[in-house]
């Protein structure tokens, strides 16, 4: 098995982290990392990814106030606005109120959207396929490149910690990577493998994952710009989150030799049909 040299984990940690100051003989940080980003071999991104997702699934599983499997919750003061009133108020302005329950009403429906469509992604139950077992299939048959597999990881990542539209769970994993997968692809490659071939590989219809992409662009609000310094920082970011989880990595992640190595899986074609 050949091994990426681990002078490449180095160099990007190094160019991205504060505390490592560049010496004054030295160039720019962004020249190198544009380079070193892309010396990562696919199967390790890929690995990245599956990893990043699988934490992700833990974390917020965890949180108080949402059920694993769940969509984005609409909180009730929102959906009821309209109907709360009180027998003895204080009689307030009519303008004001009027703004108000505007406003409440256009976030309502905003949320309302996200909810739906977060819930595409959902199966009926969990699907009988690992993440790593589905993410090695996919590679197998219709592998990307490393730029692929982190824009996807940070696209899901952003809607997941930062806008908060979407609750990763066991359910929906499966068709979030799939649709991230397949709108970075589209956002980054020339060439994208044809769409039935992709669908049949994903183990959903070609409408099912015409269906996940655009839900995918309308949950990322069309932020699908990529460039080299973020996925720099994606790579950085998931390096450091496998080596505080090196537990999490080694016990489940045995195909991918992280962090320099190609992946070992070997196995027949199957048949794959996501639980719908």
């Amino acid at each position: 098995m050949n091994k990426e040299s681990p002078s490449t984990i180095a160099s990007l940690v190094e160019a991205t982290d504060p505390s490592h100051s560049p010496k004054e003989d030295e160039s720019e940080p962004g020249s190198e990392c544009t380079t070193d980003v892309f010396q990562i071999s696919p199967t390790v991104a890929l690995g990245l990814l599956c990893t990043g997702i699988e934490m992700l699934v833990e974390s917020t599983a965890e949180e108080v106030g949402y059920t694993q499997g769940a969509a984005v919750p609409v909180p009730g003061s929102l959906a009821h606005s309209d109907s709360i009133s009180s027998g003895e108020s204080t009689p307030i302005r009519v303008t004001g109120l009027f703004r108000s329950l505007e406003g409440h009403d256009v976030a309502g429906r905003h949320l309302k959207q996200q909810h739906v469509l977060s819930k595409r992604f959902s199966s009926k139950r969990e699907p009988p396929i690992t993440l790593e077992e589905y993410l090695l299939r996919v590679h197998k048959f219709c592998p990307m490149s490393t730029g692929v597999y982190l824009a996807a990881s940070m696209y899901i990542m952003r809607m997941a910690t930062i806008e908060r539209v979407i609750v990763v769970s066991r359910k929906n994993m499966h068709r979030l990577v799939l649709a991230g997968l397949r709108v970075a692809m589209k956002s980054l490659e020339d060439l994208s493998y044809p769409h039935s071939r992709v669908a049949k590989v994903g183990g959903v219809t070609e409408r099912e994952l015409s269906k996940l992409e655009i839900s995918f662009c309308f949950l990322a609000d069309f932020e699908l710009r990529v460039d080299a310094d973020m996925l720099v920082d994606q790579a950085v970011a998931g390096i450091l989150s496998v080596e505080s989880n090196d537990y999490l990595w080694s016990n489940r992640h045995r195909h991918f030799d992280f962090p320099f190595g190609e992946c070992t899986f070997e196995r027949p074609a199957i048949a794959l049909e996501l639980a719908l």
